[in-house]
């Protein structure tokens, strides 16, 4: 049990020659520096070949011959007191032959890995541990403007516990007194909206008008810069920002880790990565977890390859074909049927790697006990605790969720070329060992009289047989733990060519909620006009206990689908706006997206791949849109052919 005496590790920084450390102990706040020398670690095939080269290296910088412990094991090799970019000048020289470790690790990993301190807790608690709450000073601020399009932040409103301001008229007067009012509140905690954005703008304010930047304690800032990268089949964006240091800034409109995770999961997502908030806040799933295993790796004493060199080993062409293998799908017959029991595995291939103790250096020996089994084992122990908690107490959610997508995308990285502990016969080990699994449940449900309708990769939808006892057989059988949804009757959609489809359905649970997946009500791309009026006909559908009965509710449906289409020109143009990713910075053909990217050119609003734009279609045949800022009209023909297919979507399988 922590107390407020127990220093609480609010921030950490990196400066030039080693850490900032940011605590608060009995509610006071501390800065403490730490000095670090930058270091690396370098092995070569055959050493007798660079003698000339270590010669010269030992004459400019400290190196020590030692022992390189990886996860394959030990080797010899030297311990050398310089930066990247020497490493860098050895790769050239040696022709990428030498292999180097701990080259680019975030200093702030390694004070922390090294000292055993926790970014984001109290120093006496467990890491793992969720119930780290602590008392901090929180802050919101509003701007009324975009940033996107404005540089004016307009009218900023300032909310504390107890108190809130609102500030207007010329920018540099509005900067001067929010500046006040942070360094007289001093908050631990600040959500920012668009921070990302206005930190840029504020900054060259204060620069311009020689103000003391307070939204960061010491006055100094990290920049991030902006890039956009594709990732898991699209295109991302992320913005560029200046990071402060000893105070947490939010961005609560960009941070996907926010709206996932809320405060205190980014706090947890801080502690197992061993980064500031202010960078875990920004960072995705991916990068944390990525994150989590380097740090594990530095705090057991493993060395970091700067470059893979096992990304994959060589292989027959044959047995290649056999492994790169995707999940195991049973397609569902389109149609609804009652009675139907949804069982979900939780951190399904996660809790596979460390069942079948799958990692790198344990493909030749499974005897052996693996990292990445090693250091996840504890992190879905950890979702398995969050995920109980949270159906009782809410505040658990966050964390559940941080929790949930850093384990999704544990899988992802094992096949990821340049993961610092991945490889792709792990991955398709995973794969493999999933589709064996997901048979052998079927197999199980079978012989215990029930139907499996739908199986995709990680759950079963099943009929007939007793559910609960088909769900503890498949535990005790796999020994992982699942989670069961009961319908009273679901619907599988089909696809265009009448088959089911493997990710579209909607039911009604045994409690009366309705629970639908891949219909244009759950895509982010549907004008909320259109998310109304199909959420509306769902609900009704919810009050049916039997399917039989869901004939009788058309004659409503299509009343309902008919006033939407009727109120079409009489709407709020902003229930309209649609909001989609730009993949590139131009497309080939003339279409919607390129004549969106034009009208927000005209507009001086830049767009890069990635970024998400909000639009209203005037006219589809010719090509005219207007930006959400500034709705002119719609075409309703186009919104009420989006309507139409949200009312067909609903209504196509009932009878």
């Amino acid at each position: 049990m922590t107390t407020e005496s127990d220093p609480f590790l609010l921030d950490i920084s990196r400066t030039k020659t080693g850490v900032d450390i940011w605590e608060k102990i009995d509610g006071h706040l501390s800065c403490t520096h730490h000095t670090l020398e930058p270091e690396f670690f370098l092995s070569f095939p055959d050493p007798h070949q660079y003698y000339d080269l270590l010669d010269g290296l030992a004459s400019a910088y400290p190196v020590t011959p030692c022992q390189i412990t990886t996860i394959y094991g030990k080797e010899e090799g030297y311990r050398v007191q310089a930066g990247r970019e020497v490493a860098e000048k050895i790769e050239q020289q040696t022709l990428y032959q030498a292999r180097l470790f701990n080259v680019d690790i975030r200093p702030e990993q390694i004070f922390c890995a090294q000292n055993s301190r926790i970014v984001g807790g109290y120093a006496t608690a467990d890491r793992f541990s969720p119930d780290q709450q602590p008392h901090l000073d929180q802050m919101e601020i509003i701007c009324s403007e975009n940033p996107h399009r404005c540089q004016h932040p307009g009218r900023v409103t300032i909310t504390t516990s107890s108190r809130q301001w609102v500030l207007d008229g010329p920018d540099a007067h509005i900067a001067e007194d929010m500046f006040a009012i942070i360094q007289d509140q001093d908050p631990d905690i600040i959500l920012f909206p668009d921070y990302d954005t206005w930190s840029g703008i504020f900054y060259t304010l204060a620069r311009t008008y020689h103000l003391g930047n307070t939204l960061s304690r010491t006055g100094r800032f990290h920049t991030i810069a902006p890039r956009s990268y594709y990732s898991y089949g699209r295109m991302e964006h992320r913005l560029g920002a200046k990071i402060p240091e000893g105070r947490i800034i939010i961005d609560t409109r960009q941070s996907f880790m926010y709206r996932e995770g809320d405060i205190r999961g980014i706090f947890l997502a801080s502690r197992l990565a061993g980064l500031s908030p202010n960078l875990t806040c920004r960072l995705t799933p991916g990068t944390l977890i990525s994150s989590y295993e380097v740090f594990e790796a530095l705090a057991r004493g493993f060395a970091v390859p700067f470059r893979k060199s096992d990304a994959e080993a060589c292989r027959n062409i044959t047995d290649m074909r056999l492994d790169y293998r995707g999940g195991y799908l049973l397609q569902p017959p389109p149609g609804i049927f009652a009675d139907v029991t949804q069982i979900d595995f939780t951190s399904f291939y996660p809790s596979i790697i460390v069942r079948e103790d799958l990692s790198p250096e344990t493909l030749q020996n499974r005897e052996k006990p693996g990292f990445l089994p090693s250091v996840l084992k504890p992190v879905i122990s950890l979702r398995h605790t969050t995920k109980q908690r949270k159906k009782t107490d809410p505040s658990y959610a966050g964390m559940d969720g941080v929790l949930k997508w850093m384990l999704v995308t544990c899988f992802g990285y094992t096949g990821y070329k340049n993961a610092r502990f991945g490889r792709i016969e792990v991955h398709e080990e995973i794969t493999r060992a999933a589709t064996r699994i997901l048979k052998d449940c079927v197999t199980l449900t079978e012989s215990y009289g029930g139907e499996v309708l739908h199986a995709i990769i990680d759950c079963l939808f099943i009929r007939g047989g007793h559910a609960k006892v088909i769900q503890d057989a498949i535990e005790h059988m796999t020994s992982f733990h699942t989670e069961a949804d009961t319908y009273d009757w679901v619907v599988f959609l089909p696809q265009s060519d009448g088959s089911g489809s493997y990710c579209s359905y909607f039911g009604r649970l045994k409690h009366g909620r309705m629970k639908i997946k891949g219909m244009l009500a759950n895509r982010r791309t549907t004008p909320s006009y259109i998310v109304r009026m199909q959420n509306e006909m769902l609900e009704y559908l919810g009050t049916y206990h039997h399917y039989s009965d869901l004939a009788d509710a058309r004659e409503y449906l299509f009343s309902v689908y008919t006033h939407y289409k009727d109120n079409l020109t009489h709407a709020d143009l902003k229930d309209f706006i649609i909001t989609r990713r730009i993949g590139r910075a131009q497309y080939n053909r003339h279409c919607i997206a390129q004549a969106v990217l034009d009208r927000y050119r005209d507009c001086n609003v830049p767009v890069e791949p990635g970024m998400d734009v909000s639009f209203l279609v005037r006219d589809e045949k010719r090509l005219i849109v207007d930006p959400s800022w500034d709705p002119q009209g719609i075409d309703t023909r186009y919104y009420g052919r989006i309507l139409e297919k949200a009312y067909k979507e609903v209504t196509c399988m009932i009878p």
